[in-house]
């Protein structure tokens, strides 16, 4: 609609592990730092880093005082292009199979410019 303003997205893997299992966030209560980082960015506030896949949090940005356990901000914040070939991948085959030829060609642009960024890395 002519006029109007078009939703922030914003995308989180709570459920992300390191390399011994264990989950980079703690979970539950805590997710509401990352929604308190993801309403500053809403309002403005240039509280991030650009990646090949996106805007993240930048160091220090998301409230980690008083957590009980240590987060490992550099882990947390990665972006390995082995996981990330693959999710392009099944973003792909989710366009493919659930949108076909409804999916919008900005959409299918994005995807490609997000491909090439990734096989950049």
């Amino acid at each position: 609609q002519a006029g109007g303003s078009m939703p922030k997205i914003f995308h989180v893997n709570w459920f992300r592990k390191n390399e011994q299992g264990k989950f980079l966030w703690p979970g539950f209560g805590e997710n509401s730092r990352v929604l308190d980082w993801i309403f500053r960015r809403i309002e403005g506030e240039q509280c991030y880093q650009d990646t090949p896949i996106g805007r993240i949090p930048s160091p220090g940005t998301i409230n980690l005082e008083g957590l009980n356990r240590r987060v490992d901000e550099k882990a947390l914040f990665s972006i390995p292009q082995k996981f990330w070939l693959k999710e392009v991948d099944e973003i792909k085959q989710y366009y493919d199979n659930q949108l076909s030829r409804d999916l919008p060609q900005a959409i299918g642009k994005e995807w490609q410019e997000l491909k090439s960024r990734v096989e950049e890395m």
